[in-house]
Formats: structure tokens, C-alpha cells, sequence
């Protein structure tokens, strides 16, 4: 299946969080949880230059990504889509102004932060902590769903 396929655009829609799963430079797999948002045929995914993601895409841009659909109807399938990544320092790039109405300003993101006001400097301290960020970008190759395990 081509990853910009209608079923595929929609499915990202419905989607909160990728799954990244990369390959160090001694072949150990590991998986990180990220927001995610999609520009102009692309994932982009925002974090810290010095995380275990990046370091791994720089060694093996090999990728594989795993979406779930939280908001969709399909919630019994999983979507992977496979590509080849790279790491974009900074975040001068039009794709970082997607995950503010995402993430930050939709009803739901709204009544969270409310209802964890307490909780905001904390947040704030936490995305301090890495000071130089960017964005792994991944250009997808390959798509299909998947029958998801049951929980």
C-alpha cells in the first residue's frame, strides 16, 4: 500500500502517538513513544538532539513506524509505515506549527492542562532540560495495516 493513500492520511489523522522503532549501531532495536505530526508527504516527530531516537537514526536510518489510531473507528488495526529518517536541528521547519493545534490547543489538550494545572512547571522544567532540539523526519516508503494484538 502507498503511504499517501486516503486510508492511510486518515489513520494518521485519527493518531496521537508513533511508536518510532529504530536500530542501534550494534543492531539492538528499541522503541520510542512521540507526537507526531504530518507535512507535505512527511512524519515529523520533535525531541531532544541527544536522545536515543536520534542517535539511532543517525545509525541506521531504517525505520519503522507503528500508529494505533486511538481516535478511530479501525481501532482493531495497527498502521505501519516503514522509511528512512533523518535528524533536522532546530526547529525552524513549517511542520513544528502543526503540534500546537494538535497537542496543545485542542478541547482535549485544554481540559488536560487544566485539570493538571499543578502539574505545568513541572512540564516546563522537563522540555528545559534538552535545550537543543529538532525533529526526525521520516520519509515513508512502504504502508499497511495491521491486525492489532489484544490488550
Amino acid at each position: 500500500m502507498r503511504p499517501d493513500e486516503p486510508a492511510v492520511r486518515r489513520f494518521l489523522a485519527a493518531s496521537m502517538i508513533v511508536r518510532l522503532a529504530t536500530l542501534s549501531a550494534k543492531g539492538r532495536p528499541e522503541i520510542t513513544p512521540l507526537w507526531f505530526v504530518s507535512h507535505g508527504g512527511r512524519i515529523y516527530m520533535a525531541t531532544g538532539a541527544s536522545s536515543l531516537a536520534v542517535r539511532n537514526v543517525a545509525a541506521n536510518a531504517q525505520i519503522v513506524l507503528l500508529f494505533h489510531g486511538e481516535r478511530s473507528r479501525r481501532s482493531g488495526q495497527v498502521l505501519r509505515i516503514q522509511g528512512r529518517a533523518n535528524f533536522r536541528r532546530g526547529i525552524r521547519h513549517p511542520a513544528i506549527l502543526r503540534f500546537a493545534p494538535k497537542y496543545y490547543l485542542s478541547l482535549g489538550a485544554i481540559r488536560d492542562m487544566l485539570a493538571h494545572w499543578r502539574q505545568v512547571p513541572l512540564s516546563r522544567r522537563y522540555h528545559r532540560q534538552t535545550p537543543e532540539g529538532g525533529l526526525i523526519e521520516v520519509v515513508p516508503e512502504s504502508a499497511e495495516f495491521l491486525p492489532a494484538l489484544p490488550r
